[in-house]
């Protein structure tokens, strides 16, 4: 089995609990990766990515007072490779990440480390204190995000280990008040530099830094504290979720709209993710549960129960809840589909020679096929049509033999006796 057909869902929580999810339309599976006996106070996952670009490895923050540990976790393998001490900085860890070989990881009081067995090419960076959070590039893998409560958006260069972008705060409301900056959670936009962020003052803003320091869009949801947020398969769209349990599809294209609301939820929603194959949305919280979404019909298609706090989650990019033998069947079926018409993209191609191609591969087709022979003494070969035999039914009679006479029809003469003729003629003359 491949590792990507094992677990597509893996999520931490509060309680340091580490699990691997399946989720199909039929059922789903939930495992307890690491052991709960060893689990302690100090092993809250805080954070949580992928390592690598084929998603086989899982990086995970743990910790939030006193010792605070990296894990790296095998998906292919189904085990823990290696762990360190995070022993820079004070705070739980907010944002990890993998950079040049080496892990990435950022603390609450701001510092940014790149870890590596050589001390002297270790990289550290101080972001400013009360950092929420860090977040990669996955377009320009030099460039990182930070911000967090009073500290303002940032952008790294870790090549040039210098700050590339400093936002600026937008203007006075209308009393002439200072608005307050508490980033709670960062995206980048695909196939573009455009940085998207969320407040918990309800704050969505877009940001542009290459064209100017303050934020391009800026919207509100008003009285939501907003918490985190997932870039949608749709181009300029977003999903950001909140500490009330809203849950709301943004459009980022000028001005800006608040779209979809989904529904069915209790808590505070802590992860988002979206399947870049399928329109789902999947959400977990502090309810213990973890919610699948359809993007345009917001309608629940899976509400599953995970009996810990999840703090926060990673997705195979791939993921669809159908079984691994449909997704199968749908790519043979696309295979054959696809050789079987010969594709002529340039449109040069003649009518004749893609019926000559194709026509050649059905007669590949059928030579590789098994001949099934039959014996010409076969006896359902040599077998003809024939009449079957018909039953008469025997009827058995035990009457006498003057019963069977009196059952007798009489028969009548059509020629009259002669004596029958003088009689009449007698009682005429009378």
């Amino acid at each position: 089995m491949s590792y990507k057909q094992d677990f597509n869902v893996f999520v931490g929580a509060t309680s340091g609990a580490f699990k691997g999810i399946k989720i199909t339309d039929k059922g789903n599976i939930i495992k307890n990766i690491q052991s709960l006996s060893s689990i302690t106070e100090n092993h809250e996952v805080t954070a949580m990515a992928w390592g690598d670009d084929d998603e086989k490895e899982i990086l995970m923050g743990c910790g939030v007072k006193g010792v605070r540990s990296v894990k790296v976790y095998d998906t292919e393998y189904s085990a823990f490779t290696s762990s360190f001490v995070c022993s820079t900085g004070e705070g739980k860890i907010n944002g990890i990440s993998r950079y040049s070989g080496a892990i990435l990881t950022a603390v609450k009081s701001g510092e940014v480390k790149l870890w590596k067995f050589n001390k002297k090419e270790q990289l550290l960076i101080n972001a400013g204190a009360n950092l929420h959070r860090m977040r990669h590039s996955h377009i320009n893998k030099n460039i990182i995000a930070t911000g967090g409560e009073e500290n303002e958006l940032k952008l790294f260069d870790l090549e040039r280990q210098s700050r590339i972008f400093l936002e600026k705060n937008v203007r006075h409301d209308s009393l002439e008040l200072r608005v307050p900056i508490s980033i709670s959670d960062i995206g980048f936009l695909p196939n573009s530099s455009n940085v998207v962020t969320t407040s918990k003052y309800g704050f969505i803003r877009l940001y542009d830094p290459d064209a100017q320091r303050r934020p391009v869009i800026n919207l509100t949801i008003k009285d939501e504290a907003l918490t985190t947020l997932a870039i949608a398969p749709k181009e300029h769209h977003i999903v950001v979720g909140s500490g009330k349990g809203r849950m709301n599809l943004i459009d980022l294209r000028k001005p800006g709209k608040i779209l979809n609301t989904y529904k069915d939820f209790v808590g505070s929603i802590t992860s988002l993710a979206c399947s870049a194959v399928q329109p789902y949305i999947i959400s977990t919280g502090l309810d213990r549960h973890l919610r699948i979404h359809h993007l345009e019909t917001k309608k629940l298609l899976k509400k599953v129960y995970l009996t810990s706090k999840i703090n926060c989650m990673v997705l195979r990019s791939d993921f669809t809840m159908k079984d691994d033998d449909e997704n199968d069947k749908i790519k043979a079926k696309e295979s054959i589909s696809t050789s079987l018409n010969g594709s002529n993209r340039d449109g040069n191609t003649d009518d004749n020679e893609e019926f000559d191609d194709s026509e050649a591969e059905y007669d590949a087709l059928f030579d590789k096929m098994d001949v099934i022979a039959h014996d010409k003494n076969d006896a359902y070969l040599a077998k003809e049509k024939r009449k079957l035999p018909t039953k008469q039914a025997i009827i058995v009679d035990d009457s006498s033999d003057s019963e069977k006479a009196e059952k007798r029809p009489k028969l009548i003469k059509h020629k009259t006796s002669t004596k029958f003729k003088k009689e009449y003629n007698s009682r005429t003359i009378k």
